[in-house]
């Protein structure tokens, strides 16, 4: 917990290794039955609005070979986000995140790099304690353990992922990182039932 001015901030955060498909499979149950939009976070001057997730050009594939790769807000519908204003900016820049967005969660989509790892999702939220929150970062982790072949290490692995663990470094941290500091995703039997 993490006590800021006059609010109380309560984080939870947990990843996913899994692959394109495992993500159109985990975002279109997600999206199923709720109305849901998706606000590209980061330093920008005009909103980047999405309702399908799965149709982001780079869904799925990681261009950094990082564990930080493509941030997106995550709301129900018909929300406008709150737009963070740097004073020492003097054109329309603005930033996106959740600090003033109490009722959205982020997800930072991993996925495969240049054919050689894995990075994994995170669907995190700094606003645990909000009722809206909770419940859209309760609702995508029961999306995630439907597409989950087991828990390795507090990591999700999806049934895509799991089935490519011999291909596919699980880096948790870089590409540039030593080997050692990769997910060793061993052999194990679904927890999916």
């Amino acid at each position: 917990m993490n006590i800021r001015g006059d609010y109380i901030m309560t984080a939870r955060s947990f990843r996913v290794f899994a692959t394109k498909e495992d993500l159109i499979s985990i975002f279109n149950d997600f999206q199923q039955n709720n109305e849901i939009q998706y606000f590209k976070c980061g330093r920008m001057d005009d909103l980047i609005e999405i309702s399908n997730i799965t149709k982001e050009p780079h869904f799925g594939i990681n261009l950094r070979g990082n564990h930080i790769n493509n941030q997106w807000l995550v709301c129900l519908s018909g929300t406008i986000p709150i737009k963070r204003k740097n004073k020492f900016c003097l054109d329309n820049t603005f930033f996106l995140d959740q600090e003033l967005n109490k009722e959205t969660i982020i997800i930072d989509i991993g996925g495969i790099y240049e054919n050689q790892a894995l990075f994994p999702t995170e669907i995190s939220t700094i606003w645990y304690e909000n009722e809206t929150s909770k419940h859209l970062y309760t609702l995508l982790k029961k999306s995630c353990k439907k597409f989950t072949h087991c828990t390795q290490n507090g990591y999700l692995i999806g049934e895509g992922a799991y089935s490519k663990r011999e291909y596919y470094r699980f880096c948790t941290i870089s590409i540039d990182s030593p080997s050692s500091y990769d997910l060793s995703c061993r052999e194990q039997e679904s927890t999916n039932l």
